[in-house]
């Protein structure tokens, strides 16, 4: 979206990040709304586990937003500095903590930053974590949508499910998902649904069960295997409602409780995963003629009724016609023929 220079205050002599996108860019209405949209939302978001924004405008058709210089590397550059490519389960917790109360404050002014990843975490020279880049952040309740209902936006290998299916009123939850996904990488090593495609991948995230990332590292902590667990169920209803109970639960782990998992539920395709989108319609199979099934495939109803039981399990008795009705029947016919006859014998 945009070179990043490292550039001096000329006044202050202060350090910063200077983020400038190309006017050839910014003949994009697309990359145009993103960058003046994550200029926003930056400003208006103060946080230490942020980066912060010291100001933004534009010069001569150049848009630019002059950010707080974090002097050290992302998540992404830090596997290199440990022998089996995997964070320490301290480390995890640490970040997880920094994270989620970055989440919290941006729920607090209503955004979702939408493209949580490795690589948009940063830690400075004192060992503090930071979120960055929110230049797919959007406010919860804003009308004007840059991206059009269906289109995916995030990265691949860390996106929710919903965003996945291009639902567009995302919330926390989805946050929390990447996050998830982020530190499912950064405990085992390995993406939580890898595969070249990105399509393929994010119908991974939307079908595919999770494999618990203890399976791949047994040693990995009980309690952080299941926090992943819960932050990436399928459906957002089944994670954290939002970034404060996730913080509870990172709380909780940190003195050695194991978190609460709920129960998975309706993780398969054709479930609607966003509560406001109604469930896919899934055709009932044709039906078949029950003569023409086999009898072990056909139902206990009809099972029934070709042995002669009923529903309880008792035999039904022969349903017989009654002697009597055909009686009555054969004796009215006959009467009525003699009374014929003799009409016809006194009109003679």
């Amino acid at each position: 979206m945009g070179a990043v220079y490292l550039a001096r205050h000329e006044q202050t002599g202060q350090k910063v990040a200077l983020k400038v996108l190309p006017p050839d860019m910014a003949e994009d209405h697309e990359f145009l709304e993103r960058f003046r949209r994550e200029m926003r939302a930056m400003v208006r978001l103060r946080h230490p586990n942020v980066v912060a924004a010291y100001d933004v405008g534009e010069v001569d058709g150049f848009h630019y937003i002059a950010m707080e210089f974090v002097d050290g590397e992302d998540l992404e550059d830090g596997f290199r500095h440990f022998p089996n490519k995997r964070y320490p389960a301290a480390e995890i917790i640490k970040i997880a903590r920094s994270i989620a109360h970055a989440l919290a404050a941006a729920s607090e002014l209503g955004i979702v930053h939408r493209d949580i990843k490795p690589a948009n975490i940063l830690k400075d020279e004192n060992g503090h974590y930071k979120l960055t880049d929110l230049g797919l952040a959007a406010r919860v309740l804003d009308d004007e949508r840059v991206t059009q209902t269906g289109l995916a936006v995030g990265t691949p290998y860390y996106i929710s499910p919903e965003q996945a299916q291009g639902y567009e009123n995302v919330d926390v939850r989805a946050d929390i998902y990447s996050l998830g996904a982020t530190l499912y990488h950064l405990a085992t090593g390995q993406l939580p649904f890898p595969d070249e495609n990105a399509v393929v991948v994010m119908t991974r995230h939307v079908q595919e069960e999770l494999r618990p990332p203890s399976e791949l590292i047994p040693d990995l902590p009980k309690p952080i295997c299941r926090l992943i667990v819960k932050m990436m169920a399928k459906r957002p209803a089944d994670r954290h409602k939002d970034a404060k109970e996730l913080l509870a639960d990172i709380e909780g782990i940190a003195k050695g409780e194991v978190p609460h998992l709920k129960r998975a539920r309706a993780t398969k395709a054709g479930t609607s995963l966003n509560p406001s989108m109604p469930p896919a319609v899934v055709p009932p199979p044709p039906a078949v003629p029950a003569a023409a099934r086999r009898p072990e495939s056909r139902t206990a109803g009809e099972l029934g009724a070709a042995s002669g039981a009923t529903p309880s399990g008792r035999k039904r008795k022969p349903q017989l016609a009654s002697w009597k009705w055909y009686a009555f029947w054969a004796g009215l016919t006959v009467s009525a023929i003699l009374v014929g006859f003799a009409v016809r014998a006194l009109m003679h």
